[in-house]
């Protein structure tokens, strides 16, 4: 796949109205972001998104979380392949399409997790019955851990892996190695929490970032003044086998942010000094 180096998330859309989720989606098709991370299937987020593309859907990437349920309007993560199944087609509905770009193993926390959705007939076969039937074109996963990342690195049926990869992992124990896996398994690598949720761009603050937004690492600093989302995003692309940096954001204001990326100048981009500046406090 063709896809934008900037990726789009949803999780800090899923309180808005339809409306004002479907102006965030049109801007960030109309400035080039082709790739779009559906983790929740709420109604409101998911029709939002679908108005917000329009009629341009065969130009934009759609990753759908199989796992990523709701029930009595809640979010539920479920590794039943049924109930997985049954949102799969539910969400398609609301999508007003016939198939997903990926079909994203939701969530995949650790080891043991790992091993309950690639045990027989789990959400890993249904995932790949789901895309030989045509409802879906790759498998992929995301997970917050680089053993589950080195093992789907070597999985023939994973085609793409979701972790996060930001300045505050820099110095992850294997982070490299698990990366390096990915490339040269010819797995597609999308760079999640390029800004540790916000917090790497808490300029000259200290702040607290915790393992679950870099991937195993806990992190006590103070945010260099100078950093910027285009930094953060230039980190993240600059590391092994990325593709595609996929930011969270509310509105249209810091969807701005991020595509400045797009147009900034290579002085602009430099994250060298924020990177060297963020460890040395």
């Amino acid at each position: 796949m063709n896809v934008s180096v900037i990726g789009l998330g949803v999780e800090h859309l899923k309180r808005q109205p339809e409306e004002s989720i479907a102006g965030v989606i049109e801007e960030a098709v109309s400035g080039g972001v082709n790739y779009f991370d559906l983790v929740w299937s709420f109604p409101n987020v998911v029709r939002g998104v679908a108005k917000g593309i329009g009629d341009r859907r065969r130009h934009v990437h759609l990753a759908l979380h199989l796992g990523s349920c709701r029930k009595d309007g809640k979010y539920i993560r479920s590794r039943t392949p049924r109930r997985c199944e049954d949102n799969f087609h539910e969400t398609l509905e609301l999508l007003d399409t016939s198939y997903v770009d990926l079909i994203n193993l939701h969530y995949v926390k650790d080891i043991k997790q790992w091993n309950i959705v690639t045990k027989p007939r789990g959400v890993l076969d249904l995932a790949v019955r789901l895309r030989d039937a045509g409802l879906g074109r790759l498998v992929a996963i995301s997970t917050h851990d680089l053993r589950v990342v080195r093992l789907a690195a070597e999985h023939p049926e994973i085609e793409s892996v979701m972790y996060q990869i930001n300045m505050a992992n820099h110095n992850l124990e294997g982070r490299e190695e698990a990366l390096q896996l990915c490339v040269a398994g010819g797995k597609g690598v999308v760079a999640m929490k390029p800004y540790a949720k916000g917090k790497l761009l808490q300029r000259n603050k200290t702040v607290k970032i915790v393992d679950h937004h870099t991937g195993g690492l806990r992190l006590t600093a103070k945010i260099p003044g100078g950093n910027t989302p285009v930094k953060c995003l230039s980190y993240a692309l600059s590391q092994s086998g990325v593709s595609c940096a996929v930011t969270g954001v509310k509105n249209i204001e810091e969807l701005r942010g991020g595509l400045a990326y797009l147009d900034a100048a290579e002085s602009e981009r430099d994250f060298r000094q924020e990177l060297n500046d963020l460890f040395e406090t």
